[in-house]
């Protein structure tokens, strides 16, 4: 009798510990991947070529400023709602500057050079 209690508490032991180590039957879902970081004083890239670094208006001149990588949107409206762009250039709105992979600078047209 006793063999049968210590086989059955041994069998399920390993179906416990089976049981906790699979990964896809956790009560949990994972939390959602976080966007890249870029920019700041190390001048960190997106790790794809179809994003860009969006630094936030205003944060063009900023040495160290850190940025999030967005996606380049592929389509965008032809609302004119213009902006300047960190590269010193006017947009016609925030979504053509970050199709060209531009932060924006400030809200309206650039100064003249």
């Amino acid at each position: 009798m006793n063999i049968r209690i210590t086989w059955l508490i041994g069998f399920c032991t390993i179906l416990l510990l089976i049981a906790c180590n699979d990964k896809s039957t956790q009560p949990f879902p994972s939390p959602a991947p976080q966007e890249a970081i870029c920019g700041t004083i190390q001048g960190l890239t997106c790790p794809d070529e179809d994003q860009y670094c969006d630094f936030g208006v205003g944060q063009c001149k900023v040495a160290d400023a850190q940025g999030i990588c967005k996606t380049k949107p592929t389509i965008c409206t032809r609302e004119f709602n213009p902006v300047c762009g960190c590269d010193g250039k006017t947009y016609g709105n925030a979504c053509t500057a970050a199709a060209e992979g531009i932060s924006i600078d400030h809200p309206g047209e650039c100064a003249p050079p």
